[in-house]
């Protein structure tokens, strides 16, 4: 037997070598690093950005998995899933039968497609395709539907084989889940389910803290957030304890409006163990309303690091001024690098 030239053998080798690159390449999506300024969950997942949560799936048998094991997606949450397409799974038979490539799948599922029956998980989808139930959504084909997805409720994302019968199965399927947060929930109270404060806000101070459901008072959606005092010098507030990348840039926004003597309001974050918060001293609010405008607000930006901290308190409140004053809330978010 002649052994193969200097020259072919090195040809062989960069052949192979170019090869298992572009399997690496499909299968490990490419990050750009960390947005270069603080933004949103779904900007962040377009541009692929650096996630705030990623991890890798093993589906033997294509059988059902769930993400995330210790939490929930939140409302307002990005989620982009990422199927390895050229892993097979065998959706009949044992072990030891051979793999002739009549009975395995990629997660595209049969091709050609064949629309799954009553008793399958996703009636109406492809057979065996690699399936996806995101809150607030119905199930989905993951390569039908590529790209960033944005939760609707809370909840989980569960993934599976669109098999009515996975018992029997073998091989896996290897799904890469990238998970971009957005960090304060329910900023415009749409969630909030009466007119008391519910988590997830929290309420600070002795007077009336009200959910008010009325579109021509809201800045944006049909609720808004309604501090009152009937006058002493005492502080009012909503908080909410959010969680934070350490040593991230961050930028929270909110809308307001305050009666005419109020000079006493306060918008920003609480780092844990440090004083004073990050915040902006407002009021009244706003400077100036269009004639025609009943719900003018004015949009207030706080900009801040997280330090070496994982959670932060976000807050908006005012002191009392000596008579009746209010300070009217809405559309808070939280913008991430």
């Amino acid at each position: 037997m002649s052994l193969p030239r200097p020259g072919a053998a090195r040809s062989l080798a960069a052949t192979l070598l170019m090869a298992v690159m572009a399997l690496l390449i499909q299968q490990v999506p490419a990050h750009a690093g960390p947005a270069p300024v603080p933004t949103t969950a779904m900007t962040r997942c377009t541009h692929n950005f650096d996630p705030d949560q990623a991890t890798t799936l093993h589906l033997s048998g294509g059988r059902g998995s769930t993400f995330p094991s210790d939490s929930i997606v939140h409302p307002g949450d990005v989620i982009r899933i990422v199927p390895h397409e050229r892993d097979e799974v065998s959706t009949s038979g044992w072990w030891w039968q051979p793999a002739d490539g009549s009975n395995w799948v990629t997660p595209a599922g049969l091709d050609p497609r064949q629309s799954a029956g009553d008793g399958y998980p996703a009636p109406g989808l492809n057979k065996y395709s690699l399936i996806a139930r995101l809150a607030g959504f119905q199930p989905f084909e993951v390569l039908k539907k590529p790209g960033c997805r944005m939760a609707g409720s809370a909840g989980t994302l569960d993934l599976r084989i669109n098999d009515a019968q996975d018992w029997d199965n073998f091989g896996a399927w290897n799904v890469d889940i990238q998970l971009y947060r957005e960090p304060l929930q329910d900023g415009g109270f749409e969630q909030q389910p009466a007119s008391t404060v519910r988590r997830p806000w929290h309420t600070e101070g002795p007077d009336t803290k009200v959910i008010l459901t009325d579109v021509g008072q809201a800045n944006h959606g049909n609720k808004s957030a309604l501090l009152s005092s009937p006058g002493p010098r005492v502080w009012n507030a909503l908080t909410q304890t959010i969680p934070v990348r350490p040593h991230t840039d961050y930028r929270i926004t909110g809308f307001f409006r305050t009666s005419d003597n109020v000079n006493t309001a306060f918008f920003g974050v609480r780092l844990p163990g440090i004083w004073p918060p990050v915040e902006r001293h407002f009021g009244p609010a706003p400077a100036y309303c269009p004639p025609r405008d009943p719900a003018c607000y004015s949009q207030i930006t706080v900009s801040f690091n997280s330090g070496d901290h994982t959670t932060v308190t976000a807050f908006a409140g005012f002191w009392g001024v000596g008579r009746p004053a209010t300070l009217q809330i809405d559309d808070i978010r939280v913008l991430s690098s």
